[in-house]
């Protein structure tokens, strides 16, 4: 019985992998169909945009040439006057030597034209931060197909395997952190309970977690920074709907930010030599990892650039030298 009991599991395990290959598979197939229609159009459009430029530019050098030739016979014709005046008698030119210059000051000559300026559309790239383990979701939850948000609901039928959450309904994102700064924003506008944060990487995941974590979270209407074993601590914060999480390694650092109004939240000093993953729990609602927006090839921070900031520079925002694709 016990046998025929592991096989079950087993098959349902094979069952499972075969299943999610092919969703990965098709997920590729998608991505990389998309990846080539947008690469067509954005030949298409640099193409376009750098005829009109193009276009642009010439009409304004011909009409900067237009103009610097009708000044060159302008003074030309005050040179040639200019020259007669000379051949004259002393006196005569004398008399007129005013008016002589006079016209020469009408007509000076311009500085050497600037290029003209205006550099072709710089266009807006993003991507995600980070991207959810779905091989850690607690049966509960369901991820998104492009693996960035999750949502609890009707329990999915799941292989047993060691990296899923048995007890608390979390996911994990699937790449760990154990050096440097990383940050990502996430939509927490979930009204009921969510939690954010990080967790170790090593810890038992099939009863409820005690310690190892390292979250903010929702609960009961309340904002509460939450790692046992130390005691909880409830924020005085007004509503919540964009946090910024920025995990910094080399420092020991895990630090929460309110996006809307740029205030800092709360920061949890950190004693840890393994990887942290970041977490993402709920218990209702969705909650969303937002993505980063680059604006041309320029590089501008590590993860930071959110959709719902401003236009201008957040001064939350980690910004490393910029390198520009020539």
């Amino acid at each position: 019985m016990i046998s025929e009991c592991f096989k079950e599991q087993f098959d349902q395990t094979a069952e499972h992998i075969k299943v999610q290959a092919q969703q990965t598979e098709k997920q590729i197939k998608e991505q990389f169909k998309k990846l080539h229609k947008f690469l067509q159009e954005e030949e298409e459009a640099r193409i376009a945009a750098l005829k009109a430029e193009e276009e642009q530019k010439s009409q304004i050098m011909k009409e900067k040439i237009e103009a610097l030739c009708s000044e060159i016979t302008a003074f030309s014709e005050t040179i040639r006057a200019t020259e007669e005046e000379l051949r004259a008698e002393d006196v005569p030119f004398l008399q007129n030597y005013q008016a002589a210059v006079n016209r020469v000051q009408q007509h000076p000559l311009r500085d050497f034209p600037d290029l003209v300026s205006g550099a072709l559309i710089d266009e807006m790239v993003s991507y995600t931060p980070v991207i959810l383990d779905p091989n850690t979701a607690h049966p509960h939850l369901t991820i998104s197909e492009d693996l960035t948000s999750v949502i609890s609901g009707e329990k999915h039928q799941l292989p047993i395997n060691t990296e899923r959450f048995g007890h608390d309904q979390i996911v994990l994102g699937s790449e760990g952190f154990d050096s440097e700064i990383h940050c990502w924003d996430v939509d927490v506008k979930n009204d009921e309970f969510w939690g954010i944060g990080v967790v170790k990487e090593f810890l038992w995941r099939k009863k409820k977690v005690q310690t190892g974590f390292w979250q903010l979270c929702l609960l009961d209407g309340k904002y509460i920074a939450s790692s046992p074993p130390l005691p909880d601590k409830v924020l005085s914060v007004k509503k919540l709907q964009m946090v910024r999480v920025q995990l910094d390694c080399d420092r020991g650092k895990l630090s929460f930010f309110d996006l809307d109004t740029n205030t800092h939240v709360h920061t949890f000093k950190l004693n840890v030599h393994e990887k942290l993953f970041p977490y993402f729990g709920t218990r209702t609602l969705p909650i969303k990892i937002s993505p980063v927006f680059f604006f041309g090839f320029q590089s501008h921070c590590t993860f930071c650039i959110n959709q719902s900031q401003p236009a201008h520079t957040h001064p939350l925002i980690l910004s490393w030298p910029q390198t520009t694709r020539k």
